[in-house]
């Protein structure tokens, strides 16, 4: 099962009430703030061991992460993140053309329920993916996805006056399924401004905002493994993870074309934040 939506009219909804800050990053320091944020390497995805089982991230993704500052660096106060058109390490055995950069808060912060809010603008060209989202801390439910995945903000750089937001659970893949949902800006708007970019997440429910307005929610989902029902997978903590992809599954009609002329493209975030309400156990 897919489910698929794109909307074209927004709607309001109201704030969480009686909130509290838990957790930001305004990228204010000299460099990345190392005691929220852990650097991702290469061009593999590995299993609960870390062990690599999947070039590409299990994407088919043609960067290689690194963090080099010509990749990730932080400027009047926003973390930038660039993807270029430069061959990964030589000792590589199967070696990339492009560089970027992926960062997380894995082991550093995760949170149940509340309200995530990014000030962001994204870059635009065909084969670029630019993508705020969150993963299980303990992948409690078992490998992905069985354990969940929610994704806040995803770009196909050829379609900049789009963005997607997608949950991926059922079982582990590939007995897996997600609901995926598109909003359309208005005419003549682009991801390429900055925006305002939220998920609320509470017990049961999870939706998403763009400048305030709600564009999606997802409330009925099902896990394919015994033992696992609704609300579960998306009952436990999750952590951050900001990153630019090159290429990837996630934009089909690409083919795996990447827009050279549009690197090196630079994702830009203002500010993080993450918000629970009063009442939320800690």
């Amino acid at each position: 099962m897919t489910m698929m939506t794109e909307f074209y009219k927004r709607k309001d909804t109201p704030h969480m009430t009686e909130e509290r800050l838990i957790w930001e990053d305004h990228f204010d320091t000299a460099s990345l703030d190392s005691t929220k944020w852990n650097y991702r390497y290469g061009n593999w995805s590995a299993d609960e061991k870390g062990r690599p089982v999947a070039a590409g991230w299990g994407n088919n993704e043609l960067q290689y992460y690194t963090d080099s500052p010509k990749n990730l660096w932080l400027q009047e106060s926003c973390l930038h993140i660039a993807a270029r058109q430069e061959l990964s390490p030589p000792q590589l055995q199967k070696r990339c053309a492009y560089t970027s950069a992926r960062i997380d808060t894995r082991g550093r912060f995760s949170f149940c329920y509340g309200r995530v809010e990014i000030r962001a603008r994204c870059p635009a060209g065909t084969g670029l993916w630019p993508a705020v989202w969150m993963m299980p801390e303990d992948s409690a439910y078992g490998p992905w996805a069985a354990s969940g995945e929610i994704d806040i903000l995803e770009v196909k750089g050829r379609l900049p006056d789009r963005v997607f937001s997608t949950i991926h659970y059922g079982g582990v893949s590939p007995d897996k399924t997600h609901q995926e949902y598109c909003f359309r800006l208005p005419e003549g708007d682009t991801v390429c401004r900055f925006h305002i970019y939220e998920l609320i997440w509470r017990e049961g429910v999870l939706s998403w905002k763009m400048d305030g307005q709600e564009y999606a929610s997802a409330s009925c989902w099902e896990s394919f493994t015994d033992g696992i029902s609704y609300p579960q997978p998306f009952d436990r903590p999750f952590y951050l993870l900001i990153n630019l992809a090159i290429g990837g599954w996630f934009d089909t009609e690409a083919s795996g074309y990447v827009e050279e002329q549009a690197l090196p493209g630079e994702f830009v975030l203002d500010y993080i934040r993450v918000y629970q309400e009063a009442d939320t156990p800690r």
